[in-house]
């Protein structure tokens, strides 16, 4: 893209101060004891173990971000665990769900591969969350006002994926919507009530912080969830967007968790949870904005990376995320071209491709996600009549962006190559080819388009043609690059170069630009 995405992980101090009614709604939920005429005795709303778990870590993918992130090779996601957002409101249907606003599930999975791509990632015993919101567009909880209907959505993409760990990031103008807050913490109820995909769901807030722990907007947002027996796996604060330079990014992060901490314990005192101690800290992650942050003067180095990960491990944090993998990288070549640089495909600052997921990645627990079982083979379809791409043919030349199908999985090109076996594949990283996932029971062929009989002349094979003459092969319109007698127009979808002939219509895999 050639605009940088506002980052999903913002906030100001000017936003939080204007949000008083949310500080008198807060006072009212830990003095009143009422919340939303909900009582606040609740039990099990968190999960209590008796020995912190491993601290986690599972970086941000920004799924419509440009040039897409390949998390699902191993390779590209040293932590095998992904966070994937936004799922949001799609702005002509307020109820249903879409990917940043752009795209709706089966359009997610169509032009982006995304399910595809997740099965994938799930068949190596990598784990995956969904995360709704953001700070761009508009949340579900907002737009969908029938609580039923929200519910549902939650619901649905946690099966389409087949996932069972939701991130709510909430943050903007999301923050100060009093009825959205009710709705979201309703539906996700609802559905733990009758027992649905979200009963033994782990689910997760994400809030804006700020130096001195959550504003008051934010902890009504954990109370809301509490209040209402919402099962919350724990509230991950973004330490960031400080909104004014900070000289120790490494500190003000830590300063930032602490403080959260503290205001926990006294939400979970309130609620009944009896959350005392270390155990504390395993319902509490951070995620940090790598490199260079869009709040002027932060900047997050791989030293900083380094303490906050020692941090979180001593103090058994539950979960460690960055915003963002498509961001884990250097933007150029010298110190001069990278420093500084505000980017969606790089951090601004020193560093070698996926460093920050290095320094991270020593951090060893494990975020439990999927439904699927771990590591369970796939049921590849490898019958070719279901290949929901062209097939791989060995002298037909690819362009970037094009898809095919070798043996049972759908590879994508990633620069032009002819001749070059996709499942011959070994290092990604010079490879031309990128493997996407396996053909998923149920896929089927793509239709082609194609015209009525008699547009143009049906191609026969004793027919001469010249450069320029169209005609119809089984329904389909092509057209003669130069004289041939004999050869077959479907010759053009082996060998795009060799072949005289030129379809006139889009090709299953082939790039949209």
């Amino acid at each position: 893209m050639s605009e940088l995405h506002p980052s999903p992980h913002r906030t100001t101090a000017t936003a939080r101060r204007r949000l008083s009614p949310w500080r008198v709604l807060v006072a009212l939920i830990l003095l009143g004891g009422v919340a939303y005429g909900v009582p606040l005795v609740v039990h099990d709303s968190l999960t209590a173990a008796a020995e912190p778990p491993a601290t986690f870590f599972a970086p941000y993918v920004d799924v419509t971000a440009t040039p897409t992130d390949n998390f699902q090779v191993a390779s590209m996601d040293p932590a095998h665990q992904a966070v994937l957002g936004f799922v949001v409101a799609s702005p002509t249907d307020p109820c249903q769900p879409s990917w940043g606003g752009y795209y709706s599930v089966a359009a997610a999975d169509q032009s982006l591969d995304l399910r595809l791509r997740i099965t994938q990632f799930e068949s190596t015993g990598a784990s995956v969350a969904v995360s709704f919101g953001g700070q761009a567009n508009t949340p579900l909880a907002s737009a969908c006002t029938v609580t039923a209907s929200l519910a549902r959505d939650y619901a649905e993409v946690a099966r389409h994926y087949h996932v069972s760990t939701l991130d709510f990031d909430v943050e903007g103008a999301a923050l100060g919507d009093l009825a959205a807050t009710q709705r979201r913490a309703e539906a996700l109820a609802v559905d733990t009530a009758k027992g649905g995909p979200l009963a033994k769901a782990h689910i997760w807030l994400t809030l804006p912080g700020s130096r001195e722990g959550l504003g008051a907007s934010a902890l009504a947002q954990v109370a809301s969830l509490l209040s209402h027996h919402v099962p919350l796996a724990g509230v991950n604060v973004m330490a960031m967007n400080y909104g004014q330079p900070v000289t120790d990014m490494a500190t003000a992060i830590e300063t930032t968790v602490t403080d959260t901490a503290a205001q926990f314990q006294k939400l979970a005192n309130q609620y009944g949870d009896g959350l005392l101690g270390a155990n504390l800290w395993s319902h509490l992650g951070v995620t940090v904005m790598i490199g260079q942050n869009d709040s002027p003067g932060e900047v997050v180095t791989l030293a900083d990376a380094s303490t906050v990960a020692g941090f979180a491990r001593s103090h058994h944090l539950a979960r460690v995320s960055v915003w963002s993998l498509n961001r884990d990288a250097p933007c150029g070549t010298s110190a001069a071209v990278e420093n500084g640089v505000l980017s969606t495909s790089c951090s601004g600052v020193t560093q070698g491709v996926l460093g920050f997921s290095r320094v991270f990645d020593r951090l060893t627990g494990t975020m439990t996600s999927a439904t699927r079982v771990a590591g369970a083979p796939l049921a590849l379809d490898t019958n070719p009549a279901d290949a929901p791409y062209p097939l791989w043919q060995p002298l037909a030349a690819y362009v970037q962006g094009y898809k095919v199908v070798r043996s049972g999985y759908v590879y994508e090109a990633r620069w032009y190559n002819s001749g070059s076996d996709p499942a011959a594949t070994t290092d990604p990283w010079t490879s031309p080819w990128v493997l996407l996932g396996p053909v998923l029971v149920g896929d089927h062929p793509p239709t082609t388009t194609t015209i009525p009989a008699g547009t143009y002349p049906e191609w026969t094979t004793t027919g001469t043609y010249s450069g320029g003459d169209r005609v119809l092969y089984r329904g389909e319109p092509y057209q003669a690059k130069w004289y041939n007698v004999g050869v077959r127009p479907s010759t053009a979808l082996v060998d795009a170069a060799a072949s005289p002939w030129r379809p006139l219509f889009s090709l299953p895999g082939e790039p949209t630009s």
